[in-house]
């Protein structure tokens, strides 16, 4: 027997506004390194530290 209600309230949770995005510092993911590739949907991005300490992401 398939409970509905608690199948309900576990989709309210995953869809709930409170749910925050991951915030990860630059360092962790970029290391000692100042540049890093990312994949996304078959394509190639580069997040990389400007001289000026910004980070750029191009595609």
């Amino acid at each position: 027997m398939t409970n509905y209600k608690t199948a309900d309230l576990d989709l309210k949770c995953i869809r709930s506004d409170e749910i925050l995005p991951k915030t990860i510092s630059s360092e962790t993911l970029l290391g000692r390194g100042k540049q890093m590739f990312i994949t996304h949907d078959g394509h190639t991005y580069q997040l990389r530290i400007t001289k000026l300490g910004k980070l750029i992401l191009t595609k």
